[in-house]
């Protein structure tokens, strides 16, 4: 293996996947098509790339942050003339550059220390996204399709949910990857929903998270009390015992 000295780092949550039955049915979830513009969000060493690649894609951009894998994927991609190695951090890049005025695909073994900030930067490119299809912590993935009065639901599961329609495809054991992690993993796919009900993303954003701070507090000590009335929703609900469509209604009305 050309990536035999490679190192993980802790520091950018980096966990090599090792199984191909595994990066092989992620790709088939990607569904490659020739006219593909695909995206991939941490490269490491190229195991997920190598597969799409497999499946020519008309473009793979590939982002990564770390400069110790450069020229691992350089030497090992060189003969792809659809395949550009970004070599950034992710929240540094901006997808509407690389779509070309088309849709694209967004894919990646996500990092676990940033998993959930990616995941919330999605609904702001949602306009360019066909779907995602991405490896996090099963942890994560069930805050994706939480639903509400649950452990699991949070201000994530109604940020995502609102704009996307999530399905969680399978988990994998730690076992597939190298350093196998702490945590079991899960890969997710996500599409966009055909007529999004919210148009003013961040505000939106900040509305549901200050809704589910101190998430066991009663909505009336953080929404005037004719908000509340004119959203249909008692004055004693909390934030996790609403659905998605309440926290809709209450943005609208608010």
């Amino acid at each position: 293996m050309k990536d035999k000295g490679f190192r993980t780092k802790k520091k950018f949550g980096q966990h090599l996947l090792i199984a191909s039955g595994v990066i092989q049915k992620i790709v088939d979830e990607i569904d490659v098509k020739p006219e593909d513009i695909i995206v991939e969000i941490g490269v490491g060493t190229g195991q997920l790339t190598e597969e799409i690649l497999k499946r020519n894609p008309k473009k793979l951009y590939g982002i990564e942050i770390d400069p110790e894998a450069y020229p691992i994927i350089e030497e090992k991609f060189s003969g792809y003339e659809n395949f550009q190695l970004i070599k950034k951090d992710f929240f540094d890049v901006n997808l509407f550059e690389l779509a070309e005025g088309q849709k694209i695909k967004v894919v990646g073994n996500l990092p676990y220390n940033v998993a959930s900030l990616i995941l919330v930067n999605m609904p702001f490119y949602l306009n360019i996204i066909q779907l995602c299809v991405f490896m996090l912590q099963k942890e994560v993935a069930e805050k994706l399709i939480a639903k509400p009065k649950t452990k699991q639901y949070t201000f994530l599961s109604v940020f995502i949910q609102t704009f996307f329609d999530v399905e969680y495809v399978m988990s994998v054991p730690a076992r597939f990857f190298k350093p196998p992690p702490k945590v079991t993993s899960a890969v997710v796919k996500l599409i966009p929903k055909e007529n999004p009900p919210i148009d003013k993303i961040k505000e939106y954003k900040n509305f549901v998270s200050h809704l589910f701070s101190a998430r066991r507090k009663m909505l009336r000590t953080k929404l005037p009390v004719e908000v509340l009335k004119k959203a249909d929703i008692p004055e004693t609900a909390r934030a996790e015992e609403l659905t998605v469509e309440d926290f809709i209604n209450l943005f609208k009305n608010s």
